[in-house]
């Protein structure tokens, strides 16, 4: 009898193990950021996205920021919106950089970007981006950039 009991607590923990990895699962789905600049590939380990108020009144900017995964960069895309918060293609007031966060080497600073948004909603937004970025006198092309966050 006592048997029974210790296996039907075994059985109740394990099922609620199993619902809460399910619910953990459920959970959305962290984003993603990457882009190539002068052919070198940059993905961030941790992405998150936001939307927020700027100050100039009634704009909106949409920041995508992420982290290397050695923790080594740290990658950043502003898109500010000209008439609301709506998908399609953006070729002003965009910032883009790409800065080592130990200062050890220079950082890569960008306006002359294009981002087309291909997806916004209160939840999540998703595009593509391309340009150029410098460091001082250096130029080089950014290519291949995808993003996708989730608010």
């Amino acid at each position: 009898m006592r048997l029974r009991h210790v296996v039907l607590a075994v059985i109740a923990v394990l099922t609620g193990l199993t619902a809460c990895n399910k619910k953990d699962k459920e959970v959305t789905p962290e984003g993603y950021f990457s882009f190539k600049l002068d052919n070198v590939e940059y993905k961030s380990n941790s992405t998150q996205g936001y939307i927020t108020d700027t100050i100039i009144k009634g704009k909106k900017t949409l920041i995508v920021d992420g982290v290397t995964n050695n923790f080594g960069k740290h990658m950043e895309l502003l898109v500010t919106f000209p008439d609301g918060v709506k998908a399609g293609q953006y070729a002003e007031n965009i910032e883009m950089s790409l800065m080592d966060i130990q200062q050890k080497e220079p950082g890569y600073f960008g306006r002359a970007v294009t981002v087309k948004i291909s997806s916004i909603n209160s939840k999540d937004a998703e595009g593509t981006f391309s340009g150029t970025l410098t460091s001082g006198e250096i130029e080089k092309p950014l290519t291949d950039g995808t993003f996708k966050v989730n608010f």
